[in-house]
């Protein structure tokens, strides 16, 4: 797989530190040398599941126009990393949990993508099973009215309740099938990077909210990650958390130091990380599997 987006030449250098790599990318500039990395474990048969967050929504280089699925994002760094002999991504845009069993669109369930030689499988699912796609566009319609208070959470709150009931469930049969379909996997879960500030009074025009709804969809966030930490835990899985390297480039901080698009101008990546969010976001997961 060629991957040609201007992050392709720090591909070796993101194996290195994660601090590094996020200066080099930060400042535009490349690794002089790419050594390679000694005692790399290895990995032979991957396979990435989740939604947009996953499957680089937004970004070039698309493979499945439908799932919106992009060679930018981070399955496709760390496929490129350890280079295995068999990488299925099955990510794809709007995908919930139930996902995994149902068809998305014409894509088949995810889970057919696990074999019992899986070794390695990601995952990134939960947020849409919240609604929180749908949640946003009225927060943005509320703060287009008023910025102060929080017209949003005080409308939505008792549906974003309702779906963290469900996650409840899901999410425990979720790791519990994937262990049974691919035993021997090591299974990864990837928490969402939190798109927004937990100060709404600094964002601009392109993130049209109520300051108090910035701050309920930041704890929202944080809520969604204490929840999937902790069934990852209770079911033998390991969780990468994304959020505390992402803090300080959500999508209200300026342009040059956003790693999560801002939600206007309105595009397919809107509130989902950008080319460096995926490159950051592969960094970590590549550090949790080197541990």
């Amino acid at each position: 797989m060629a991957l040609s987006h201007p992050y392709s030449t720090v591909r070796k250098g993101m194996v290195t530190a994660a601090a590094l790599t996020a200066s080099l990318l930060i400042s535009g500039a490349a690794p002089a040398t790419a050594a390679d990395v000694s005692g790399q474990r290895s990995v032979d048969h991957y396979v990435a599941l989740g939604d947009s967050y996953a499957a680089g929504t937004g970004l070039s280089q698309q493979t499945d126009a439908e799932c919106m699925r992009s060679e930018g994002s981070y399955p496709a760094w760390i496929a490129e990393t350890y280079k295995p002999s068999v990488f299925k991504d099955v990510t794809c845009s709007g995908a919930t949990t139930r996902s995994l069993w149902n068809h998305e669109g014409s894509s088949a369930p995810q889970v057919n993508a696990l074999t019992r030689d899986t070794d390695l499988v990601t995952v990134t699912l939960g947020g849409n099973d919240l609604g929180f796609s749908d949640v946003i566009t009225r927060c943005v319609l509320a703060g287009l009215t008023t910025r102060e208070g929080t017209p949003c959470r005080d409308k939505a709150a008792k549906e974003v309740d309702a779906g963290f009931a469900r996650l409840n469930t899901r999410l425990p049969d979720m790791l519990a099938d994937i262990e049974r379909r691919s035993p021997q996997a090591r299974v990864v879960v990837v928490g969402y990077p939190n798109p927004f500030p937990a100060d709404g009074s600094t964002c601009g025009s392109s993130v049209p909210l109520a300051k108090g709804d910035v701050a309920w969809l930041h704890q929202t966030t944080n809520r969604l990650n204490f929840m999937l930490e902790l069934v990852a835990l209770t079911k033998h899985a390991e969780f990468v958390d994304t959020s505390s390297v992402f803090r300080g480039h959500d999508m209200c901080r300026p342009s040059s130091e956003q790693w999560i698009n801002p939600l206007l101008p309105q595009t397919s990546g809107s509130a989902h990380p950008n080319a460096v969010g995926h490159l950051i976001t592969a960094v970590e997961v590549y550090e949790r599997l080197e541990k």
